[in-house]
């Protein structure tokens, strides 16, 4: 050891010559305490920061480890008090409490930021002893200090404090019981030769079992019998395979593992095989960490509405569950909840109610399933559900059943009683899919044709659904090409005053023949939606309409005003209102030659408030709005004062059974008067027989659509349908189509 560190801290006084007789033995021991105490502060000074002060606190002499951190001299330091340091970081109370308990003779230890010369911030762990005269009073302190920034700014600081610590616990034995964590060092043999209070502290249910001389074995034995240790299951084949495994890791030493204790706590150990051949192990409390790390676990799995697993959590889960399944006999199914209905909820009622009323729907998914099976939350209003373990592929549809009869029960959202519905699509694996993506789009595909048989059912995918998938696929195929070589067309339906029959204007159709059959406009729409084609669509049929209109009025004709229909993915365009314009003005037509239709889908939709900020612009430039199929939807008054609506249509399915039911004729006199109430006109839809028309004229419907009048019919049909209808001062007793032609059909 160099003679520069033994004169960093006072060298020990050396004694006089010694004398003979009684005293040279006394003389030995003291030099040989001399020599010890030397050695001791040697050892010190090459680990700890050490510093002396007066009573006054100013600084008598330092070591080199806290000249090195603080990057003062010695000299500098000698004769400063310790404010040359002070980082600003405590409060004045700081260090009143400090030196009140040094002051009275107590021995004071705690963490203090200091400032370094160059402005850096350092932590050190300070303890101070008062430094005592032969009097037995304090002349001075001793402080000896570890740096301890790393623990304050890194996670894994705390470990390395405690390690640090144990460099020099052979030296200084009563400092290992400072250390918060537990301490424990076993020979080659496996017993215990030292450990402190916290180590028993960790283990409270071995703690008769933790003396020095005892076998790690019997001490561990002995926590595992007394269930200090949460093990996989509470079984005297799981007990011994933990004790295996956890020999097998104390033998092998060097891995950092983490110990879940049945009392909550989870305590991080590890362990190391010294040079001296001695298994030294700390414990540290991390369950404040594991805590977080589940909290953060939670949050990225859970939806946080529900608490249900939410999407990504659920497909590794599904991951799983098909991994597992594939060596098992057993069947299982993933179940796709669609609630029906949900935005009107939301809308009606606000979206508190709708929170409330998705929780109060994940509780009765939850119950109405077994325990081991998992429940998600996809987002929205959409829930999926994985079934496991049963024997056969017919338990599922009991399964679904009772999912929908619990998520029909009335639901209390406040003072309101609802009564929720949903559709539910079913993919059984194996048989349905052996990866998640696969059994995802069967259930999917199963849900969309629940949705299409009018909801509040379920389906289970089949090999139909998956055929008719690929022909859907096919379908969608032909319409890119249909578009992209201008094979879609477009039909014209007249609309006339009801009482007079005067011709006012024509609803434009779309219409698609493939060289199989001509394709239902629903079905065409829908493919068109699948595709991300149906913006474009809109305006191929927007541009084709308007030229008809401008084409019949350049012949001397009056057709009246087109009526075209828009779908909710044109309508949340920001720039629809400008680009319609655009078209209308290239024409040669103003925006009072048009309206705009739409269905209750629409003003329920998605973004409804970008759609009512495009159907507002629509109107304030003189473009008319129509509400289509009224009453068949979730609609509500709420809606009607929302969107700028002009004109609703009584849907064809009230129509057709007005006349011999008395339910769809009071609904369709009601909507009536609502409208005219509201100063908005009415337009009834699927007028096919005399009897119809007058009924409607009598309770003051202001214009009529049907087969009645006319069937959709392409552009030069219209032309033969306006000069013949020129030519008359009304239609009326109006011509009833005696054939449908293709332009005619409707889906």
């Amino acid at each position: 050891m160099s003679r520069p560190d033994r004169q960093e801290i006072l060298p020990p006084e050396t004694s006089g010559p010694a004398v003979d007789g009684s005293h040279s033995s006394l003389d030995a021991s003291v030099a040989e305490a001399a020599a010890d105490l030397a050695a001791y502060r040697t050892a010190v000074n090459q680990q700890a920061i050490v510093a002396v002060t007066d009573r006054a606190g100013r600084i008598t002499a330092v070591n080199g480890l806290f000249c090195r951190i603080s990057q003062y001299s010695r000299s500098e330091l000698i004769g400063q008090s310790h404010n040359i340091l002070n980082s600003s970081y405590h409060p004045r109370s700081f260090f009143k409490g400090m030196w009140r308990q040094i002051g009275s003779g107590m021995v004071w230890r705690g963490d203090i930021c200091n400032r370094a010369k160059d402005g850096s911030i350092y932590w050190v762990d300070t303890t101070i002893v008062p430094k005592l005269g032969h009097n037995g009073r304090s002349i001075g302190y001793v402080s000896i200090r570890y740096d301890i920034t790393a623990r304050k700014t890194a996670e894994a600081a705390l470990v390395t404090e405690n390690q640090r610590r144990h460099d020099v616990e052979a030296l200084l034995h009563d400092i290992i019981e400072a250390v918060p964590n537990g301490i424990a060092a076993c020979d080659a043999n496996g017993r215990l030769i030292l450990f402190n209070t916290a180590f028993q502290d960790c283990y409270p249910l071995a703690r008769q079992a933790i003396h020095e001389g005892a076998l790690f074995e019997d001490v561990l034995r002995e926590a595992t019998q007394n269930g200090q240790f949460v093990l996989p299951a509470d079984s005297e084949a799981s007990k011994a395979a933990f004790i295996a495994a956890r020999l097998k890791e104390f033998q092998r030493p060097g891995r950092r593992f983490v110990q879940h204790l049945t009392d909550g706590r989870w305590l991080q150990v590890q362990e190391r095989l010294s040079q001296s051949g001695y298994v030294v192990g700390v414990r540290t409390d991390v369950s404040e960490l594991k805590q977080a790390e589940r909290q953060i676990k939670h949050q990225a799995e859970r939806d946080a509405l529900t608490g249900l697993y939410n999407r990504r959590a659920i497909l590794e889960q599904l991951a799983r569950v098909l991994n597992v399944s594939r060596t098992s006999e057993k069947v299982g199914a993933l179940i796709i909840v669609d609630l029906d209905g949900f935005k009107a909820i939301n809308d009606s009622y606000g979206h508190d109610a709708g929170d409330q009323l998705l929780v109060a729907l994940a509780g009765r998914l939850k119950a109405t399933v077994r325990q081991s099976d998992v429940v998600a939350r996809l987002g929205g209003d959409e829930f999926a559900l994985i079934i496991q373990n049963l024997n056969a592929a017919q338990d599922v549809q009991r399964i679904a059943e009772a999912l929908l009869r619990s998520l029909s029960q009335q639901v209390k959202l406040g003072r309101r009683l609802v009564i929720p519905s949903a559709s539910l699509g079913v993919a059984i694996y194996p048989q349905d899919g052996n990866t998640p993506k696969e059994l995802l789009k069967n259930a999917d595909l199963a849900l969309y044709k629940a949705k299409d048989r009018g909801r509040a059912t379920y389906v289970v995918c089949s090999p139909e659904l998956r055929e008719g998938k690929l022909r859907r696929a096919s379908m969608i195929k032909a319409l890119q090409t249909a578009m992209a070589r201008g094979l879609i067309e477009m039909a014209l339906q007249p609309l006339v005053k009801a009482g007079t029959a005067e011709h006012v204007g024509f609803e434009a159709l779309v219409r698609w023949r493939t060289q199989h059959r001509d394709v239902p406009p629903p079905e065409l729409i829908s493919l068109a939606e699948e595709a991300g084609l149906v913006v474009q669509l809109g305006y191929y049929i927007i541009d084709r309409s308007l030229k008809a209109l401008k084409d019949l009025m350049d012949l001397g004709l009056n057709p009246g005003r087109i009526a075209i229909n828009a779908a909710a993915d044109q309508l949340r365009q920001p720039d629809f209102s400008q680009r319609l314009n655009e078209l209308i003005a290239r024409h040669g037509l103003l925006p009072r030659d048009v309206e705009v239709e739409i269905t209750e889908g629409v003003i329920l939709a998605r973004s409804s408030a970008r759609i009512a900020t495009t159907l507002q612009e629509l109107h304030d430039t003189g473009v008319s709005i129509a509400l289509d199929d009224f009453g068949t939807g979730y609609a509500s008054l709420s809606h009607l004062k929302q969107f700028p609506i002009d004109s609703l249509k009584i849907d064809q399915s009230f129509v057709r059974g007005m006349t011999s039911d008395n339910d769809d004729s009071v609904i369709a006199r009601t909507v009536i008067s609502l409208a005219h109430s509201l100063g908005m006109s009415v337009v009834a839809e699927g007028v096919e027989t005399e009897e119809q028309f007058r009924f409607l004229s009598n309770y003051g419907c202001d214009f009529i659509q049907g087969y009645l009048i006319g069937a959709p019919m392409f552009p030069d049909a219209a032309k033969a349908y306006l000069i013949k209808a020129s030519n008359r001062a009304c239609l009326w007793p109006p011509p009833v189509a005696s054939a449908r032609s293709a332009a005619g059909r409707r889906g």
